[in-house]
């Protein structure tokens, strides 16, 4: 692949620095958002309760059944079968590294 130069008003350096800031920030607040997650359903699971009012707001817990494929059998027994039905796509991935 040969390089390409490119003419921009846009500041790219200082458009990655903030794509890198963001990504962290999210992840920190998935992190604090995991954990209060945890605190409301342990306290749930201790009063023994799917629902649960807080103020304006309602906790709740769902049971969700779900069917899947268990691809790895399929893989392994019935492997014609598993590449007769494989399906392959392909895109474009962004990332700032």
């Amino acid at each position: 692949m040969s390089a390409t130069v490119i003419t921009t008003s846009v500041n790219l350096e200082e458009n990655a620095q903030i794509i890198k800031s963001l990504e962290s920030k999210i992840a920190e607040l998935k992190e604090l958002k995991e954990e209060k997650i945890a605190e409301v359903k342990d306290i749930m699971n201790q009063a023994n309760v799917l629902e649960l009012k807080a103020g304006a707001f309602t906790f709740k817990l769902h049971e969700i059944t779900r069917n899947n494929v268990d691809t790895k059998t399929l893989k392994t027994k019935y492997a014609d079968l598993y590449k007769s039905l494989l399906k392959v796509s392909s895109y474009l991935k962004f990332e700032v590294v």
